[in-house]
């Protein structure tokens, strides 16, 4: 039993705490947002100055940001490192065709805070930093536009629509679906997938707040390339599934229409000779911004065109080539391989089989790495010859026979062939550990399941520090995919610790620090990659992008110029050239550039052919 004396001064000292703990809430703001040391965005407003909105994204400190554009509803997403929302932060953003979106993604490091601003049309916008402040001009939105004229359109954004239609056309080139509804559809997204046991390849196209009634969800026969369409309720919206008549999906985009939306299916002729495998003058329509291509900024897609043909490559350096294989048979394939290589190539008689596969301007040891995976086989190489078997089956080289011929070895090259084949049978438990996980690291990347890629990736490279391809790799994901720069500059750096002279290092640190505003220290990088006697044609498109966008515009002709006299004129670099001409005002050049682009034989598409022979007119006359 306790003494009173001791239970009364219990009760004392826990009446004590109680009263500091009511005067601690009682004095503590209601919402604590971070520490005073954090960084937070203290607000986001906006005004209408003649034909454009000024948005400012105020910080508490400098911000540090990636700004890009997504379609289907037009977006521009402004992502945010290592910054929290202030409590009144977010306020309306004065222009009703502007609706805004704040998020913060989840498990990203380091963490990223998203400002989404949909707009009723593709954009055209720029952006700049003032002190602590983002400033995003954007041009293309008439915020002097009635405000009947905004209701109209906010509330037809707003109100569930109802499918009309669904009309199915096809002619010798193309299959056309149009999806019309009785008001515009914002809200559309698409995704496809591979043949499977049960299914085709599929084009999915999913349109939120869209009903239907039921005679027109039947299914519906196709043409050509689409072998059929299904119609199912999806939520509050309408899921399209567009069944392929191949063994893959077909060529395709979505545009926009009046009141819907319209599917556009390129039909592809048949090829079977070699000859025609090699095509130089590809579809371009994937190198080529959703936007005006003469703006300034180049749309996500056309970045992602060029980072992915600079960074997915790390490791593969031998000579590009471009393919079409047509359900060929395999030793077709691999005599091809072994024409554009020089190796000597041996396949396994029980190798059988055919392929169907396009790649576009890829190395030659990329596309086979491709084609052994798709058909479950391997390789062996030594003495310049590459031997392909079935997985599993093995392979043992032929031992030198004995003879009476007598050798004397140089002693250097036998220790190093010596100490070579030790490293190669003393791998550490690490290394084994570590190829194990880049396995399922590359089997998530397949699925484009990216989260999961660079988390296996980054356990790999704990196990394997100074494994350059798998930092690489590391870099370009986290810049192309997931769009976190600091994570993509982190690694990069991991990798130029080890080889200082890497170029997909340092062209991933570039982009990674031109993204993040660091100028300085992406110009720098820019620098390292272009001094050598052959830059990479990568490394010197990015550089004109990045000269081009601090409108330093002689150093991005310069860049330009020198990536047309090592790999010739190509159709982005003729696009740039102008594009740069006419913002320097200078027309006779642009002019010129112009009327080249025309002249040039690459294929270009009817809205830009359109808009180029505009401007060539225009300059003309002025």
């Amino acid at each position: 039993m306790l003494h009173p004396f001791l239970l009364s001064k219990k009760l004392y000292l826990f009446f004590l705490s109680l009263i500091a703990a009511m005067i601690f809430i009682q004095f503590t703001p209601e919402r604590v947002i971070c520490e005073e040391s954090d960084n937070y965005i203290v607000s986001i407003t906006s005004k209408n100055v003649s034909d454009h909105c000024e948005v400012r994204i105020k910080g508490a400190k400098p911000l540090v940001s990636t700004v890009y554009e997504l379609p289907e509803p037009s977006r521009i997403i402004v992502d945010i490192a290592d910054v929290k929302l202030g409590k009144e932060s977010v306020d309306k953003v004065n222009n009703p065709l502007i609706k805004l979106k704040t998020s913060e993604i989840a498990g990203s490091k380091p963490s990223i805070t998203r400002l989404e601003f949909t707009l009723p049309s593709p954009p055209a916008y720029t952006t700049r930093q003032d002190g602590n402040d983002i400033i995003l001009d954007i041009t293309s939105v008439n915020s002097s536009a009635s405000s009947e004229d905004s209701k109209t359109i906010l509330d037809a954004t707003s109100a569930s629509a109802t499918l009309r239609d669904v009309k199915i056309s096809s002619t010798k080139d193309s299959t056309i679906v149009q999806i019309l509804a009785d008001q515009p559809l914002p809200d559309v997204s698409h995704s496809s997938t591979d043949r499977n046991k049960e299914d085709p390849p599929q084009l999915l196209v999913d349109i939120g707040s869209l009903t239907a009634a039921s005679s027109l969800m039947d299914e519906k026969k196709g043409a050509k390339s689409l072998a059929k369409i299904k119609t199912v309720q999806r939520g509050s919206g309408l899921r399209f599934i567009l069944d392929s008549s191949h063994d893959e999906i077909f060529p395709f985009k979505i545009l926009q229409i009046p009141n819907g939306i319209e599917i556009f299916i390129a039909e592809q002729a048949k090829q079977d000779q070699i000859s025609n495998l090699i095509d130089q003058k590809k579809n371009i329509d994937k190198q080529l911004p959703d936007i005006n291509p003469l703006d300034a900024k180049l749309s996500p897609k056309a970045k992602e065109q060029q980072m992915q043909d600079s960074f997915n490559f790390s490791g593969y350096n031998k000579e590009r080539i471009t393919v079409e294989f047509q359900k060929m048979d395999l030793h077709n394939v691999f005599n091809f391989l072994r024409q554009v290589s020089g190796a000597n190539i041996v396949v396994d008689e029980s190798v059988q089989g055919s392929l169907t596969l396009v790649l576009d301007d890829v190395p030659w040891d990329f596309a086979l790495d491709i084609i052994l995976n798709l058909k479950d086989l391997e390789k062996e190489e030594r003495f310049n010859t590459l031997v392909i078997y079935p997985k599993g089956k093995g392979f043992q080289w032929p031992e030198q026979s004995k003879n009476n011929l007598s050798f004397e070895a140089d002693s250097t090259l036998v220790q190093q062939e010596t100490l070579l084949i030790q490293q190669q049978e003393k791998q550490s438990v690490e290394v084994v550990e570590a190829k194990e996980i880049m396995t399922k690291g590359r089997e998530a990347e397949k699925r484009e399941d990216f989260e999961t890629a660079v988390r296996l990736y980054e356990q790999a490279l704990e196990k394997w520090p100074n494994n350059v391809k798998i930092s690489n790799k590391l870099a370009a994901i986290y810049l192309v995919q997931l769009r976190q720069n600091a994570k993509s500059l982190f690694f990069s750096k991991r990798t130029l610790q080890v080889d200082p002279a890497n170029h997909s290092a340092l062209l991933n640190a570039a982009i990674a620090s031109a993204n993040m505003q660091d100028t300085p220290q992406a110009e720098q990088y820019f620098k390292k990659c272009l001094n050598t006697a052959k830059p990479t044609k990568e490394a010197l498109l990015s550089a004109a992008a990045f000269y081009e966008d601090r409108k330093k515009f002689n150093e991005a002709i310069a860049q330009l110029e020198k990536c047309d006299a090592l790999y010739g004129l190509t159709l982005d670099s003729m696009i740039a050239t102008a594009r740069i001409y006419d913002k320097m005002g200078n027309r006779v050049q642009a002019t010129e550039r112009y009327k080249a682009i025309l002249a040039s034989g690459f294929q270009i598409p009817p809205d830009l052919s359109k808009y180029i022979k505009g401007r060539a007119t225009l300059k003309s006359l002025q």
